[in-house]
């Protein structure tokens, strides 16, 4: 799990033993209008103390994520949707504990959207809260 994309930055020491993960996604579409998302994605075994994170951290982690999204097409070029998610055993400074959000994606041309999100992230101990506003221009060729 530690090699994964980009987790594999938060791995501080060579990990004595791999840790195994596991992941489900389903999404549902209903009436070809609204698609309904959800995944879950954590680790099988815990990581040993200072592995990940922070090498001073003093707890074995076996870090967990999910994220639930809700879409509706308004009309054929637009696109509103919602999500919710968070994590555990995400340490205070890495993954948030809880994040909300949502997306406004529009299809101004073939291949061509321009999307715009906002994300709340709220992270654990209450740490800190990060809000992100997203602007993306995406051409597909």
């Amino acid at each position: 799990m530690a090699a994964s994309d980009t987790f594999s930055v938060f791995v501080i020491e060579p990990i004595g033993d791999l840790v195994g993960g596991w992941s489900a996604f389903v999404t549902f579409q209903i009436l070809e209008r609204f698609k309904i998302i959800g995944e879950y994605v954590a680790a099988l075994d815990n990581f040993r103390i200072g592995e990940i994170y922070d090498v001073g951290d003093t707890k074995e982690r076996k870090p967990s994520a999910w994220n639930m999204e809700l879409g509706a097409r308004i009309i054929d070029s637009v696109e509103l949707a919602v999500r919710y998610g968070g994590s555990e055993d995400g340490e205070a400074d890495f993954f948030p504990e809880s994040h909300y959000g949502a997306v406004l994606n529009w299809g101004f041309f073939e291949n061509t959207n321009l999307a715009l999100e906002y994300l709340h992230n709220k992270y654990e101990d209450d740490a800190r809260t990060v809000d992100m506003l997203t602007a993306q221009l995406a051409v597909e060729f």
